[in-house]
């Protein structure tokens, strides 16, 4: 396998800053605190916190532009405008939501 030492970074799942040397030949790669992978942002603490926080900003940024462009039309009945609720808000706040721990606080923020 071949590994881009140039394009690779690492990052050290941790509650405290811990440095851990990666080589790859003779490159050490660089440490990173958070990184995004197929959209989701990770941290090297293993808390979602922030990514929870992207979620409910996306989704917030998706509503207001519902609001102005579907919710407002007079001529979509009601069970129209909650399939393009369901089909678009509802999957931008819970993409990713498999890894979240679902505690009280995470579920009065999502509501």
């Amino acid at each position: 396998m071949r590994i881009s030492a140039s394009k690779s970074e690492s990052m050290v799942l941790a509650r405290k800053k811990v440095e851990c040397l990666l080589r790859v030949g003779e490159e050490v790669l660089p440490q990173v605190e958070e990184f995004k992978y197929t959209g989701i942002l990770f941290t090297s603490e293993g808390r979602m916190e922030r990514e929870i926080d992207r979620r409910i900003g996306a989704a917030s940024a998706v509503m207001r532009a519902l609001n102005r462009s579907v919710v407002v039309k007079k001529e979509l009945s009601w069970k129209a405008k909650l399939s393009i609720y369901r089909s678009i808000y509802v999957p931008v706040l819970t993409y990713g939501h498999q890894r979240w721990v679902m505690t009280e606080r995470t579920r009065s923020r999502l509501k």
